[in-house]
């Protein structure tokens, strides 16, 4: 079974421990204890995994902070990255 980490309990989404399958059961390890959930996505080592579903435009919360919006519904288990993802932070409206 694969690993995961929540950083902060605030967090909607953990890191992956290693290399993970589609399909595949992950253990994420929580501040209130560890939680199981089936990846939907191969995710790479390091990268996001949801961990509850999200509708479009709704926050992305990672060490506590929002690092991005949901760009469209995300489910519990997808691959959270730059496909899924998008940040207005920083952008210059002209």
């Amino acid at each position: 079974m694969a690993k995961a980490l929540q950083i902060d309990p605030r967090d909607n989404v953990a890191v992956v421990l290693s290399d993970v399958q589609a399909e595949e059961e992950v253990l994420v390890n929580t501040e209130s204890g560890a939680v199981s959930l089936k990846s939907l996505s191969n995710i790479t080592f390091g990268h996001k995994i949801a961990l509850k579903d999200f509708e479009a435009n709704e926050a992305i919360i990672k060490y506590g902070e929002e690092i991005g919006k949901a760009n469209a519904a995300i489910q519990a288990g997808e691959w959270i990255h730059l496909h899924n993802v998008y940040c207005e932070r920083g952008r210059d409206e002209k």
